[in-house]
């Protein structure tokens, strides 16, 4: 999804996080621990159909462990906040990490999500052993190419950026699926050991400091940790800065083995927000069966015990600024129930801007709790394009 860096940093970076408003709890309760995650893999390919009755379902997330900027102290009841991205623009992380979290048990770094989207190197995957993950790489031949393309739609921050270097903190847009598919390989890494809530900002120093000594560091650089990405992601100053920021990760990282293999299932109807914009404008919107298809994709993986991702437009939930120049708006939540109200059936996306719900929409902010929102099936299909699940 090249334009998921909507976020805030599109929407004018105008959204402050709900750091203070931590009070009203409305998680799935707590996930069990990783020794006891779900063993099961789900078939490659189901009979997806859409659960009639809308049956009430409320999918466990591990209890958050996020800090807030600028301390140590554990934020209180992390678990009644979702994880905010603060001004980044990689709510595919975020939502990625919020996938992967449910399915192992434990709250997974976004940052830790995203480095490993854009820099891990794709052919580790075929030297992993894991029979489930071997024979998902078979039957998806072009995973390589697919993680390039995503790379490759990437886009680069340029405030405070002239030069439009891809430091890791300046690159924004990914991809769900193949963020899940790379995250299988070095073991995860916990939120509590590589904080991410609000975006960047437990790392500022970090960064500034790796800024101004890359241009020190490059001549000497050896690209070993950044050499296998594309060309769009790499530069002399920027291979110096993202290769010390690897490094820092890798040094913070308690990381465990995943308890399971992480198998994504995709489908979608665009290939990002704008792209589904452009079908509208053209008189060719996706087909109510094609909609219809992938609303019965969230109910299968509600009914077997997933949390999906799902790309849609953030104007859903919050009015357009008529100077924002973003028009498409894209964002990526993952969805962590649903249930039946008013003879309508609505689905609980989680978001991951940190916006207030008091901001949102008249009649959305009323669904909504510390970032959690009830949304109609109507409202998801005004722009609905894409949903992943992990088998």
């Amino acid at each position: 999804m090249s334009e998921r860096g909507i976020d805030r940093a599109a929407t004018g970076r105008r959204v402050h996080a709900a750091c203070g408003a931590l009070l009203l709890l409305l998680t799935a309760g707590s996930a069990a621990p990783a020794q006891g995650v779900d063993p099961r893999i789900l078939p490659a390919k189901p009979r997806y159909v859409r659960n009639a009755a809308c049956a009430p379902a409320l999918i466990a997330m591990p209890p958050g462990t996020h800090r807030l900027p600028g301390g140590t102290l554990i934020s209180p009841k992390p678990a009644e906040i979702p994880v905010g991205q603060g001004d980044s623009a990689i709510c595919f992380a975020y939502a990625t990490a919020d996938m992967i979290s449910q399915r192992v048990g434990r709250a997974v770094s976004p940052l830790d999500v995203a480095s490993k989207f854009y820099f891990a190197d794709p052919a580790r995957l075929e030297s992993l052993t894991d029979p489930a993950l071997r024979a998902h790489l078979k039957a998806h031949p072009a995973y390589r190419a697919d993680i390039a393309w995503g790379r490759n739609a990437a886009d680069i921050n340029p405030i405070g950026n002239p030069g439009l270097q891809p430091y890791f903190d300046k690159i924004e847009g990914g991809e769900e699926d193949a963020a899940a598919l790379l995250y299988n390989l070095g073991g995860l890494c916990e939120e509590r050991d590589l904080p991410s809530h609000e975006g960047y900002a437990h790392f500022a120093p970090t960064y500034a400091a790796l800024r101004y000594s890359a241009y020190l560091r490059a001549p000497n650089q050896c690209p070993r940790r950044v050499g296998a990405t594309v060309g769009k992601l790499r530069s002399q100053r920027a291979d110096a800065f993202n290769d010390a920021w690897l490094r820092r990760v890798e040094t913070l990282c308690r990381r465990v083995p995943l308890p399971v293999p992480l198998l994504p299932v995709s489908t979608r109807v665009a290939a990002n927000q704008l792209d589904f914009m452009a079908m509208l404008e053209a008189g060719r919107p996706p087909s109510r069966r094609d909609i219809t298809r992938m609303l019965a994709r969230v109910d299968y993986a509600l009914d077997h015990g997933r949390a999906p991702t799902i790309g849609y437009s953030w104007y859903i939930l919050q009015d357009r600024d008529p100077k924002d120049p973003d028009l498409a708006a894209d964002h990526s939540s993952a969805v962590i129930g649903r249930r039946k109200a008013a003879g309508a059936c609505q689905y609980l996306v989680q978001d991951n801007t940190g916006e207030y719900c008091a901001r949102m929409r008249a009649g959305i902010r009323e669904r909504c709790d510390n970032g959690r929102v009830w949304l109609r099936e109507d409202e998801l299909r005004r722009t609905l394009y894409s949903v992943i699940y992990l088998r």
